[in-house]
């Protein structure tokens, strides 16, 4: 109520509005009656007293189960809820405190934790449980309680066997029920023949978990600290978070096996390029182990020998190296450093092994806080990698420039370049290469080492004409 002298907040309780409801419900029932007992009367003039009375009678019974249906009352009183009467919870308040406590959260444990924690406080009940639903096993497994330890989760559900009657029961009716007071059939059946369950997992309200016709699990309350049962308002905000929680799990899920999916591939590309490596070596080793009785006595062959193990034994010493690369965590050590003497340094190192023209252009640059060590690894491995991708004849441009803040380290080659789709999705990628011989997991390395300095790679390539590599490493932060 709106005045000049008046401001004032006028709500109507919810019984007040049940009960309103209910007699224009009734009434307007009756009016129907009456109409259509007045239609009945006109077309049949010379109708008796006992039909008359009779059709009074169907009239009260049918009036009768409208007031007596449970399933109308629950209704009616959603519809209050909802339009009429004004709601105990500031939505935009629980759901910024809900994103706030769920968002960062990876684990399902965890999350099932505050999950539970958020609805405790939120509906002032000592006891909420989350019970999941292993997917192999199909069966309930406990996600999070407020009551429930781990071991206590598991004799419950073992005393259920599984949970297999309730699961079935849930994923045909999802909808958010109360088990005690229900008067729906199969809540009458399942309270009858799993009352001991409900009571040890203590579960009177239960709200399925579902998300794109996945059954994820169910979100289970226990009766209240005043003993006040759940009301409409209640119900829906429980829906909302288990429908939420529901999606959020189901992601949750598909990210670990999205996870899993790459572990194993990375296992199997691994497996492959040591499996061609060591079977490489197996067959050197093998040969020379079966001409070593023959040849024993030529000096000329046992120093061949010699020198075939000690290259096996190089090689598997290699490829353990360059497998540890990618569990290790780079470390700096950073220097003061003049880029182009360090450019210089890596060239001299690659003159006396590349048969093709090296080119540098070397523009004077500040002096760089980095790890030397470490860049030039960067750098040879960029350098290396131009080599191997010319035949003769080929030309490796080497340069450095200052532009816009940052250092610059180019590195190209007129070789046979690389596609777009594998700059797009290997380039970077341990265990992927161009190389006949390689890991793929020098580049891998370089890319980590630069982002390490708080600098990026950038690459241009065109298959038949050559790659370009670009390091770029900031000048403010150095």
């Amino acid at each position: 109520l709106r005045t000049p002298l008046l401001d004032l907040d006028l709500y109507l309780s919810h019984a007040f509005l049940y009960n309103s409801i209910t007699v224009l419900i009734v009434g307007i029932y009756l009016l129907a009656v009456g109409i259509l007992a007045k239609i009945l009367n006109y077309l049949n003039r010379g109708s008796s007293l006992y039909l008359n009375a009779f059709f009074v009678f169907l009239a009260l019974v049918g009036l009768s189960i409208i007031l007596l249906s449970d399933r109308l009352r629950r209704r009616t009183k959603h519809f209050i809820a909802a339009h009429l009467k004004r709601s105990p919870y500031d939505y935009r308040k629980e759901w910024t405190e809900f994103t706030r406590m769920t968002t960062s959260l990876t684990d399902i444990k965890d999350l099932c934790s505050a999950i539970v924690r958020k609805v405790s406080n939120t509906f002032e009940t000592l006891s909420v449980t989350i019970w999941l639903m292993d997917e192999k096993e199909e069966r309930l497994v406990l996600g999070g309680s407020t009551a429930l330890t781990e071991l206590q989760g598991q004799n419950v559900v073992r005393a259920l066997e599984g949970g297999g009657e309730l699961l079935s029961s849930l994923r045909k009716n999802q909808t958010l029920v109360d088990l005690e007071t229900s008067r729906e059939s199969w809540v009458i059946n399942l309270r009858e023949a799993h009352s001991n369950f409900l009571k040890e997992a203590r579960i009177r309200y239960c709200i399925p978990m579902a998300m794109s016709d996945q059954f994820i699990g169910l979100l289970a309350l226990y009766d209240r600290v005043a003993g006040v049962p759940l009301s409409d308002a209640d119900f829906d905000l429980l829906r909302t978070i288990a429908d939420q929680t529901a999606g959020m799990l189901l992601n949750l899920r598909l990210s670990e096996r999205l996870r899993q999916a790459k572990e194993i591939e990375a296992l199997q590309t691994m497996a492959a390029f040591l499996m061609h490596d060591l079977k490489n070596l197996a067959s050197s080793l093998s040969l020379t182990m079966e001409n070593l009785p023959i040849h024993f006595d030529n000096p000329e062959f046992r120093s061949d020998a010699l020198k075939i193990v000690q290259q096996s034994v190089n090689k598997v010493n290699s490829l353990c190296g360059h497998l540890s690369m990618l569990s290790q965590k780079i470390e700096l050590k950073k220097v003061e450093t003049d880029l182009n003497e360090l450019v210089a340094s890596s060239l001299s190192y690659l003159n006396g092994s590349a048969t093709v023209l090296i080119s540098k252009d070397l523009q004077p640059v500040p002096r760089l806080m980095i790890d030397p060590e470490q860049f030039q690894k960067v750098l040879m491995n960029l350098m290396l990698n131009a080599d191997e991708a010319l035949g003769n004849g080929g030309e490796i441009r080497v340069a450095t420039e200052k532009s816009d803040g940052w250092a610059i380290v180019s590195v190209g080659d007129n070789g046979c370049g690389m596609t777009k789709e594998f700059i797009e999705k290997s380039l970077f990628r341990p265990f992927k290469t161009t190389k006949k011989q390689g890991m793929g997991i020098g580049l891998f390395q370089s890319k980590m080492i630069i982002e390490a300095h708080q600098g990026r790679i950038e690459v241009e390539s065109e298959e038949g004409k050559g790659t370009t590599f670009r390091v770029m490493l900031p000048l403010k932060t150095m």
